[in-house]
């Protein structure tokens, strides 16, 4: 699952933010949220899909390669996790190429299934809209 944004904004900017924990409170958009941040090591999200599913996820950070990208894993229960990347390429007129990636690496019988049943499809579109409200983060701010 991924989704790509042009982020207007230096990549060195974007890095910034984007590994500073805390700054994700600002791109949640209610079917993803941050839950709890542990700045640096990761914290816990929740994802409330259709008809009422919700699964929460413990996040670590696993590798940070500045300017160009932040790794992770995602952790659903015992049995489900994914890993989780931030790239950024810088873009030849200035702006920031950014790729918001998870893999799910293993999964729980519930969780393969939600992710069949749509999930997969479900999480793509919060991924394009996380992207977007960063690129509405950057959008007339000044460099």
């Amino acid at each position: 699952m991924s989704a790509t944004q042009l982020i207007p904004a230096e990549q060195e900017r974007v890095f910034e933010f984007l590994s500073d924990l805390d700054n994700h409170w600002q791109l949640a958009d209610g079917a993803i949220s941050v839950v709890s941040v542990e700045p640096g090591n990761g914290g816990r999200v929740c994802m409330r899909g259709p008809l009422g599913v919700h699964r929460s996820a413990v996040t670590s950070v696993d590798a940070v390669r500045p300017p160009h990208e932040i790794t992770g894993t995602a952790r659903v229960g015992a049995r489900t996790s994914a890993h989780v990347t931030w790239r950024l390429e810088a873009d030849s007129g200035g702006g920031t190429r950014v790729t918001l990636t998870a893999s799910v690496e293993q999964a729980a019988r519930l969780d393969r299934f939600l992710l069949a049943a749509g999930g997969r499809a479900w999480l793509e579109s919060r991924f394009r809209r996380i992207l977007s409200t960063l690129a509405e983060r950057f959008e007339g701010d000044p460099q």
